[in-house]
């Protein structure tokens, strides 16, 4: 699924009045890759009711209250970038972690301190998205494509 957004991104990366729909489909590329990643080789699953993938290394961590508990479970969810890029560094070991470690950027490229990339920019008028954003967005998307091909 990751790769037919990404492709899609590209097409429309080639048009400014489309960067607003190419940075979003290039960040939903990345974010259903580095989900795959989690569930593929790093022990995340996929078994309740919602569908939502999680951590059970983080949700089953020891909590000593009921507060402590939702919190564990609230953070073991993989959810939108660039929350999920962070997890994905936390929780990539062995071989496999170390392969695609070795090809992603540790810094989140993502969560740019003053243009922290956010799955409501859909709603964002294609103007304000700038062709370096789209750029950015898109080597990230195809680098954890590559990561994740490595790692197979």
């Amino acid at each position: 699924m990751g790769r037919c957004h990404y492709d899609a991104a590209t097409q429309l990366a080639k048009s400014p009045p489309l960067f607003g729909s190419a940075d979003h489909l290039a960040g939903i590329a990345a974010e259903c890759v580095i989900k795959a990643m989690l569930l593929d080789f790093f022990g995340s699953t996929q078994d309740t009711p919602l569908g939502i993938p999680y951590s059970p290394a983080i949700r089953n961590r020891p909590a000593p209250s009921k507060t402590q508990a939702e919190k564990a479970r609230k953070a073991s969810e993989h959810g939108h970038l660039p929350h999920v890029w962070d997890q994905l560094l936390l929780l990539a070991n062995g071989h496999r972690g170390a392969t695609v470690l070795a090809q992603i950027p540790q810094q989140n490229p993502f969560r740019e301190a003053t243009d922290e990339w956010d799955v409501a920019h859909r709603y964002r008028d294609s103007g304000q998205i700038s062709a370096q954003r789209v750029k950015r967005h898109l080597a990230a998307a195809r680098t954890v494509i590559a990561a994740y091909q490595q790692a197979k």
